[in-house]
């Protein structure tokens, strides 16, 4: 009882979490830019949406296949049509309910594939490690193709703290302070720590994100794997570079900011579920860095994001329909 009270409020913070985001996103429109992101949506480039939306399918198909290789080195071969409808199934519940998507795709495959579920879940933390690293070089990737903004961006920060030294270093003494007192506390307080059960999750995700990095060694196909790893994220980074060739205000934004969009716009996917709310925000923070205007900010970020989720909608639910259909005929 209590488990289902928590989750139930879980949901509910959730949700509420996402329209405070939405929120944020579009509190500071005035009627002037309300026109001008109708404007640009009804001036921009629909038939772009064609290769988007083929390669918001490929790198679903490329998940299946990359996840079919993770399958195959425990010795089970399941059909590569059930993994992607099990990965689109998947990604359709979790826009309504977080991690749900994870434990319904295991399910799925375990009653059509005859697999051990609990096999297949140790697949899914291997392939959340691996796309957490990809994360990691992707974010090192995007400070090096473009240091000379974050070089911009900290001698703004400098200048900022020049002008107002006094203050400056009032608030540096205070974190100083404050950093000084945590190191203490984690001192004083280590073994409590140590043995608290925050810690001993925290110690056994990154155990999982190790032991899923170190299976690649034992992978059957591991060019195959790296392979569609690449091609994954390839497809994420097209579909991001033709969203802003679809409007003309943001046609002139290079694969930088494409890069930028890719990594922050990740971490927002996590954050929520299927990143609502909190994708769009923080892809408008991101392009407004570098010179768009606010309102065409707002409307490229709502474009980006709602094509791959209208993508998994259809794609979620057609694997609904067809994934019986398709194993009644592969068995009779």
């Amino acid at each position: 009882m209590q488990k289902k009270l928590i989750n139930i409020a879980t949901y509910i913070f959730t949700l509420l979490l996402c329209a405070f985001l939405i929120w944020l996103t579009v509190k500071d429109l005035n009627q002037e830019d309300i026109q001008k992101i109708k404007f640009s949506i009804s001036q921009a480039k629909y038939l772009l949406l064609i290769p988007i939306i083929i390669m918001g399918f490929v790198s679903h198909w490329s998940r299946a296949v990359r996840w079919k290789y993770l399958i195959e080195s425990l010795d089970f071969h399941p059909k590569t049509m059930n993994t992607f409808f099990a990965v689109m199934v998947g990604y359709l519940a979790n826009l309504a309910f977080p991690r749900l998507g994870e434990v319904l795709k295991c399910t799925i495959l375990a009653r059509y594939e005859k697999i051990p579920a609990d096999k297949l879940v140790g697949t899914i933390i291997a392939e959340r490690a691996f796309d957490m690293l990809c994360l990691v070089i992707l974010f090192i990737v995007t400070f090096l193709v473009q240091i000379d903004l974050a070089a911009h961006y900290f001698n703004e920060l400098i200048s900022r703290f020049n002008q107002n030294s006094d203050s400056s270093f009032l608030k540096m003494y205070w974190l100083l302070g404050a950093l000084v007192l945590l190191i203490l506390l984690l001192f004083i307080f280590k073994s409590y720590i140590k043995n608290s059960n925050v810690f001993k999750k925290v110690e056994n995700i990154i155990q999982n994100i190790l032991s899923g990095i170190l299976s690649f060694k034992n992978m059957k196909n591991q060019k195959g794997f790296v392979f569609h790893t690449v091609l994954i994220w390839a497809m994420y980074f097209g579909m991001i570079q033709l969203g802003f060739y679809s409007i003309g205000e943001t046609s002139v934004l290079t694969y930088k900011t494409a890069f930028s969009v890719l990594s922050f716009g990740s971490v927002g996917m996590i954050l929520t579920p299927g990143g609502i709310g909190a994708y769009t925000l923080l892809v408008q923070e991101i392009i407004s860095l570098y010179g768009i205007e606010n309102a065409f900010s707002v409307a490229i970020s709502w474009i980006i994001w709602l094509v791959p989720t209208i993508i998994i909608l259809i794609g979620g639910t057609l694997s609904l329909i067809f994934l019986p259909i398709y194993n009644k005929i592969k068995n009779g």
